[in-house]
């Protein structure tokens, strides 16, 4: 009987421990059309129920710059961002939520 509870104990416990550990996405890039900049988007969260932390970098001549924006979505994939370059230094990063919702981000540099 002792045993079988801490047996119980320890795949409760483990199951705990394993859902808080974080979920990482696969980057997704996208460069300019003379290709001297590029932008990346890598998410995060902790959990399925969560939304994602999305991680925007800016690579433009070896500077580099980040923003950050919170994006409720099943997965991040083609599908779920689009990237809609205006021309070579101006990018509107298009964001659709599961609930069908557009979020856009611009990225712009400024010379």
């Amino acid at each position: 009987m002792k045993t079988t509870l801490w047996k119980v104990i320890l795949v409760v416990f483990v199951t705990i421990l394993s859902s808080c550990s974080k979920e990482i996405s696969k980057s997704i890039e996208s460069y300019s059309a003379d290709k001297e900049m590029k932008i990346s988007i890598q998410g995060k969260r902790t959990s399925s129920l969560d939304p994602w932390l999305l991680d925007i970098e800016m690579t433009y001549k070896g500077e580099t710059s980040k923003v950050y924006q919170e994006f409720y979505a099943d997965e991040i994939n083609k599908q779920t961002i689009h990237f809609e370059w205006k021309n070579n230094r101006t990018c509107m990063i298009q964001l659709t939520q599961h609930d069908g919702v557009l979020i856009n981000v611009p990225i712009k540099v400024q010379e």
